[in-house]
């Protein structure tokens, strides 16, 4: 099947009830032309996907893996909106982080460790710096030598409690940042660039010892909070209230301290 005849099939093919955002994403954009109206179409079509009707379900037997081995369990709102992943690669200019088989949006387990361990090494003080040996944050977070205490899972849309949007970036003056040449001036033409953003509330699971996921879930819970997760965030975007934890027990005072030095 020639290249032609593959977009041909594409341009007659329609959305349909069992389609999957992420791969209708990568897939199914039906004409990479210059004037972009392509590009917001599929955005806009992708946005109103909804969660497949299987996905309640397969949460359940999800979460219900997580307790068996374990696991604390939050749950966490996105205020606003959330872009996490827009850098990866992209039939468009942006992207997002899509689950590959359910096609749902979510965060994945890195970026949560990251934007934790970013919290507790810029925050917390000295003794969390990474370098210190034996240090909480290597034994939290784990190095290059020993991984660390806590596991952080994707956190998962729960189910009929998530959305995708269509936004838009706008590039008020493309011809200066592409060429320099010229400097900017109020008659340049903005480009304005779709992207999608999610918002909803997502199931946040963490794994190890229960006072080190306490700690965890308090440095989580502020770093969500105040620097918000994925890109955008000094927009705004990404910023989500972990719920509130259920009284702590004083033996745990790893925690009040943790609460006491970002106060």
């Amino acid at each position: 099947m020639t290249q032609a005849t593959r977009r041909k099939v594409l341009t007659q093919e329609g959305k349909r009830k069992s389609t999957n955002a992420g791969l209708w994403l990568d897939k199914y954009i039906k004409d990479q032309d210059r004037e972009g109206t392509a590009r917001r179409e599929l955005v806009e079509e992708v946005a109103n996907i909804r969660q497949p009707e299987w996905y309640p379900s397969w949460f359940e037997r999800w979460k219900n893996g997580l307790e068996e081995i374990g696991a604390q369990m939050r749950e966490a709102q996105v205020l606003g909106r959330m872009a996490v992943g827009l850098g990866a690669d992209s039939v468009l200019e942006t992207s997002i982080s899509l689950h590959h088989t359910l096609g749902v949006p979510y965060i994945p387990g890195t970026a949560l460790k990251g934007l934790a361990s970013s919290f507790a090494r810029n925050r917390l003080g000295d003794d969390w710096a990474p370098e210190v040996e034996d240090g909480p944050h290597s034994i939290m977070f784990g190095n290059t030598d020993t991984a660390g205490y806590v596991t952080f899972f994707d956190a998962i849309p729960l189910p009929g409690k998530s959305d995708l949007f269509l936004d838009v970036i706008t590039v008020h003056h493309p011809d200066y940042y592409t060429t320099g040449a010229n400097p900017p001036a109020d008659w340049d033409s903005p480009t304005p660039v779709p992207f999608l953003s999610a918002s909803g509330r997502y199931l946040i699971a963490l794994l190890g010892p229960e006072e080190w996921v306490d700690a965890a879930f308090s440095i989580l819970g502020y770093s969500l909070e105040t620097v918000g997760v994925g890109a955008k965030t000094s927009s705004g975007y990404g910023r989500l209230v972990l719920e509130t934890p259920p009284p702590v027990n004083t033996e745990h005072q790893i925690v009040d301290d943790l609460i006491a030095q970002v106060s």
